[in-house]
Order: C-alpha cells, then structure tokens, then sequence
C-alpha cells in the first residue's frame, strides 16, 4: 500500500464498546501499525495519550452519555497540536446527534462507519490525518467515505430530530418557539430537500423520521 505506511505511527482508539474497540485495533495492528492502545472513555482516552504519547487517534464520535469524541479531539490536541484525528461515527454529521456540538479540530478527518467498507481505508484515513495536523500536502484527493451530501440547516436537522422522537407539530412550534404555520413550512421545505414524496402529512413525518433514523445509523434517538 504505498504511501499508506502505518509502522512509524502510534495510534489511540477510542470506543466505548468494546467489541468495536478491538476490531478496530486488531485492523490497525495487522496493517502494521507501530503501536495502538485502546480506551474507553474520554478519561481514559486522555490518560492514555499523556502516557504513551500516540501520534494519531481513532475516535468514537458518542462514548455514550458525558462527554464526546469531539471533546476528546479537542483534549487530544490541547496536549499534542500535531496528532492526527480520525472521527468514526455512525451520524451522517456531528450536528445530528444534538445542536451546540463544537467544530471538529482542524485537519481532522470525519468518516461514516457504514461507509468505510475496508480496512485500507482505515489505514489511509489515519496516514492521512497525521499529515494534515502536521500541515503537509495531502496527495490522493479525498477518501472514498468522505462523499459530498446535500447540507441541512440547523433547524431542519433539529425539527428531523424532533419529528423522529414524536413531537408533534405544535409541540414543535412551542419548543422552537415558531408558529405552526411556520412548522409546516420548515416541513414542507425539508421533504423537498431530502426529495421526499408522500401524500399526506402523516406519511411525511414517516419519511422524515426513517431519513433521520438512515442518517443517524440509530434505531432510536439516542440523545434528545
């Protein structure tokens, strides 16, 4: 795999579920990597790179309830500017697991787990990281996980959120303190959007909610 060379990197993964945890660390391991410790919390994740000093870092976006992966990248790089930060998440983007979610640190790569079908792609997501946060060129263009999609406001992830979890459209005006003809139209506005056909309003809040679900990679909402 030329160019994707990971025996001078030492690397941190970070997830909650421990299956996941040595999945991902045994991929790394046989692709060569030099070192990979794991954790499974922020805490612990900050515990580990003040002591083994990792050079990139494979992080879960939702450690669960506390702090996130994003909070941890931003800890990650408060102790090492240049460590590379790859963020795995089920969530299409950061924004739909909550509004208020800070900005991904600079030079860090965001993948979709569904989306990453081989371990090479792992493996260049990590090579690739470690450049950036270093500032050096990048050459290859951009990883086959990272693929343009159609960009949501604010508000339409957040009334999508709240469609998903049952609300309906009066609690929605009442907790977004819009009018309900104004819910109507961010709705309406939000299927044309996404391009989603239906007849009735009911069948739009269906199509909503499976479009947020497919989104989120969740069964339910996670966190409200």
């Amino acid at each position: 795999m030329s160019g994707l060379d990971l025996s001078n990197i030492s690397i941190l993964v970070v997830d909650d579920d421990p299956f996941t945890c040595t999945m991902l660390s045994g991929a790394l391991t046989s692709l060569g990597a030099k070192s990979v410790r794991t954790a499974k919390s922020v805490a612990e994740g900050l515990w580990v790179a003040a002591h083994a000093a990792p050079q990139a870092a494979v992080i879960d976006l939702d450690l669960g309830e506390g702090p996130t992966g994003i909070d941890l990248a931003h800890g990650l790089r408060k102790g090492n500017a240049q460590i590379g930060i790859v963020m795995l998440s089920t969530y299409e983007e950061p924004r739909l697991m909550g509004l208020n979610q800070p900005a991904l640190p600079e030079g860090s790569i965001y993948m979709v787990k569904r989306r990453v079908s081989e371990a090479e792609e792992l493996c260049r997501a990590v090579t690739i990281s470690v450049k950036m946060a270093k500032g050096e060129d990048i050459e290859g263009g951009m990883l086959p996980s990272q693929v343009a999609r159609k960009e949501l406001s604010d508000q339409q992830i957040e009334i999508m959120r709240l469609i998903a979890a049952g609300h309906s459209n009066s609690e929605i005006s009442r907790i977004r303190h819009l009018s309900i003809s104004g819910v109507e139209n961010a709705v309406t506005r939000l299927c044309k959007h996404l391009t989603l056909a239906s007849s009735s309003e009911k069948n739009q809040r269906v199509l909503i909610a499976q479009a947020y679900f497919q989104m989120t990679g969740a069964v339910s909402v996670r966190r409200r």
